[in-house]
C-alpha cells in the first residue's frame, strides 16, 4: 500500500472568500499530488459550502471536521462598518480561551500523524503546529495581526503576533505588502486566482438570465457576513436597463435583481458574465474580478486595512473605482466605465484565463511533503 500523506487545512470562518480559494488550492493539490493525499478540512460556518463544492473532488481522501478558529470582523448592525466596542469585547473572550484551543488542535495533530498544516488564516493551528514539531504554511493576503492594528491597541494584540510569528512557511497574495516577513524558513509571493469557470455552465446561465444579451449585467455582492439594512434604497435597481445579479442573503425584490439560488456554490460564474462587478474589497470577489476582467466599483471602508491593501494591489493593473456607501447610494453605475465595458466584448467571459498561482502554491506545497 502506498504512503498516505495527511494535510490538516484549516479555512478562516469569516465569509466565503477564504473557502472559494482555498477549494481553488485543494482541487489543484488533489489532482496533481503523485502520493496518496488525506486532507482533513477544518472549518465551521462555511463548511456545508466547502464540502458541496468538493463533492467531485475524488483524486484525494477529503474528511471534513467542524472547528471554529477564528474571530474575524464584528460590524455594527445593518452597516459595513466595524463595531469597535463588540470587537474589543469578543477579541478579549477570544484570547481567553486561545491555550484551551491550541491544546485542542495540538491533541488532533497528534492523533491523526499530520504532515503538514495549512492556515488560511487562523493563529491557532500555526501555534499548534509548532508545538507537536509538524510543518505549517500560512496562505493569505493579511493576517488577523494586522487586520486589528487599527482596531484595537497593539499590545492586545501580542498573542496574534507571536502565533504567526511560528508559521514555517508563508504564501503572500496580492495585498500582503504590509505584513510582517512571516515564514521563518521561506515562502513564494502568488498572484491573483479563483476558480475555474466551466464554459457549459456559464452558457446556461446566460439563456436564463440574459437570453436576448441586451443591457448590462451587474454583479452586486457585500460577502455573506454582511447585512445592510438601507439596501433597498439605492437608487441603481431604478435603472432597468440592467439586470442584478446578488447574493442569497441580500434582501432586495425587484423584477430586475436576480439572487444566485441558495445552496449555488459555483459564483464565479456569475461574476463571468457581468459586465461589472460592485463589490467591498474582498479578496475573493475582487480576485474574480482581476481573473475574468470586470471592472470594478469598490466600497470605501476606512478603518479596514485589508481592503486598502486589497486596493494597492490594484493599483496600475486593473479598472476601479472606489466609493462610499453614501455615493453608491445615489450612483449611476453605468458612468464610470461605459467606454472600458464596450473594448472588451465576449472574451471578457472567457474561462480560459492562467492559473499559475494556483499551480505555483500547489508546486510549493508539493515540495514540501510529496
Amino acid at each position: 500500500m502506498a504512503f498516505m500523506i495527511t494535510i490538516c487545512y484549516y479555512i478562516s470562518d469569516y465569509g466565503y472568500g477564504h473557502a472559494a480559494r482555498s477549494i481553488a488550492v485543494i482541487r489543484r493539490l488533489a489532482k496533481q499530488s503523485q502520493t496518496r493525499l488525506r486532507l482533513i478540512v477544518c472549518s465551521s460556518r462555511s463548511l456545508g459550502f466547502i464540502k458541496e463544492s468538493l463533492k467531485d473532488c475524488r483524486e484525494a481522501e477529503i474528511e471534513y471536521r467542524s472547528a471554529a478558529s477564528d474571530l474575524g470582523y464584528c460590524l455594527k448592525a445593518g452597516s459595513i462598518e466595524p463595531d469597535l466596542e463588540l470587537l474589543k469585547l469578543q477579541y478579549t473572550k477570544y484570547i481567553a480561551a486561545f491555550p484551551e484551543e491550541v491544546d485542542r488542535e495540538c491533541m488532533f495533530l497528534r492523533q491523526n500523524k499530520v504532515s503538514l498544516v495549512i492556515s488560511d488564516i487562523s493563529p491557532i493551528p500555526l501555534l499548534a503546529a509548532n508545538l507537536v514539531n509538524v510543518r505549517s504554511v500560512g496562505l493569505s493576503n493579511f493576517t488577523w495581526f494586522t487586520a486589528y492594528k487599527q482596531m484595537l491597541n497593539e499590545p492586545l494584540l501580542e498573542p496574534l503576533y507571536e502565533a504567526y510569528s511560528q508559521m514555517d512557511y508563508f504564501i503572500a497574495l496580492p495585498g500582503s505588502g504590509n505584513e510582517p516577513p512571516w515564514g521563518r524558513h521561506g515562502g513564494i509571493r502568488t498572484d491573483f486566482f479563483c476558480r475555474r469557470s466551466d464554459d457549459k455552465e456559464l452558457d446556461r446561465l446566460r439563456k436564463e438570465i440574459q437570453p436576448d444579451r441586451s443591457g448590462m449585467i451587474v454583479f452586486f455582492a457585500l460577502g455573506m457576513s454582511i447585512t445592510v439594512d438601507d439596501l433597498s434604497q439605492l437608487s441603481l435597481w431604478e435603472d432597468e436597463s440592467c439586470r442584478f445579479i446578488v447574493s442569497s442573503n441580500m434582501a432586495v425584490d425587484r423584477a430586475n435583481v436576480i439572487r444566485i439560488p441558495e445552496g449555488y456554490t459555483e459564483s464565479q460564474h456569475y461574476v463571468a458574465m457581468s459586465d461589472i462587478v460592485i463589490t467591498k474589497p474582498g479578496w475573493g470577489t475582487v480576485s474574480e474580478a482581476v481573473m475574468l476582467n470586470k471592472p470594478l466599483i469598490l466600497l470605501d471602508r476606512s478603518l479596514f486595512a485589508e481592503d486598502r491593501n486589497t486596493i494597492e494591489a490594484l493599483n496600475g493593473r486593473h479598472p476601479y473605482r472606489l466609493m462610499g456607501w453614501g455615493q453608491l447610494k445615489h450612483a449611476d453605475i453605468k458612468e464610470p466605465v461605459p467606454a472600458y465595458i464596450g473594448q472588451q466584448g465576449e472574451s471578457q467571459a472567457s474561462s480560459e484565463f492562467p492559473q499559475d498561482a494556483v499551480q505555483d502554491i500547489s508546486n510549493f506545497i508539493g515540495g514540501l511533503v510529496m
